[in-house]
């Protein structure tokens, strides 16, 4: 090697981990700290009871849950278990678990009942800012449990009434608060 290189040698060989060790103390600085509280989420199966469906309702439940999405109100899913077919009546989200339901209890309520109608879905509750919500312009209900620790259960199921509203027929019977 020539004198004359020797330098551009020196130089590169200076250069190149002084401009690594600046590249990785520029992104530490401009990368947004990491959330420690989503690593401490249990995202555990959630076990569940399984609705008795009938035959046409468990199909329109199946096309539900195959129409979930990956997360409702930033809350992750979370997989199922319980009876045969759980996952595929089931959707739970988050921690503790949102646990929605395909196939529930339908709500008797009179025509002058407040509902919330979010996304093309109505919703009741028996309770103001309930934890317990079911759906009641629907062939087939749905229920929606949002646990005390989430201060805006709407968030939750505004995100789930577009999959509801795609794959669950729309009722004859609801509410008049519902149109």
């Amino acid at each position: 090697m020539g004198k004359a290189k020797l330098p551009a040698v020196v130089a590169t060989a200076v250069a190149v981990p002084v401009a690594a060790v600046a590249g990785v103390v520029v992104f530490n600085a401009i990368a947004p700290a990491a959330d420690d509280s989503r690593f401490d989420e249990d995202l555990s199966p959630v076990s569940v009871e399984v609705p008795r469906l009938s035959d046409e309702d468990a199909v329109v439940c199946l096309a539900m849950t195959a129409k979930a999405p990956e997360s409702v109100a930033d809350l992750p899913a979370r997989p199922v278990e319980g009876e045969a077919h759980a996952s595929e009546f089931v959707l739970a989200y988050g921690d503790p678990a949102v646990v929605a339901t395909c196939g529930a209890d339908a709500v008797e309520v009179e025509d002058t009942a407040v509902v919330y109608l979010l996304n093309g879905v109505c919703w009741f509750t028996e309770e103001n800012g309930g934890t317990e919500w079911t759906t009641v312009d629907r062939q087939v209900p749905v229920g929606v449990t949002v646990p005390d620790d989430y201060p805006q259960p709407v968030d939750v199921l505004s995100g789930l009434s577009k999959t509801i509203a795609e794959a669950v027929p729309a009722s004859q019977d609801a509410p008049s608060g519902c149109s």
